[in-house]
């Protein structure tokens, strides 16, 4: 029980003594900007992958509908064929 409470306190002691060092050389400016350009990355690449889904379900709506009017297109050319 002891052995664990001074382990924790001295973990938490290191952990006050490295943000201090941190804030001092600028590590912590250092890392926060890292940290920063990373989200920065992953919602840019959220959005690529939002984009390029949207594209794909474009292309095939507009290959659908290319679909539909030729069946349309051929079907009247084969009525006005058998009209004739």
């Amino acid at each position: 029980m002891t052995r664990r409470l001074f382990s924790r306190a001295a973990k938490r002691a290191d952990q006050i003594v490295i943000a201090i060092a941190d804030s001092l050389n600028g590590n912590a400016a250092r890392r926060r900007a890292i940290k920063q350009r990373l989200h920065v990355a992953m919602l840019a690449s959220e959005q690529h992958q939002l984009v390029a889904a949207r594209a794909a379900q474009s292309a095939k709506l507009r290959t659908l509908t290319a679909m539909k009017c030729r069946a349309l297109l051929h079907w009247r050319a084969e009525f006005h064929r058998n009209a004739i």
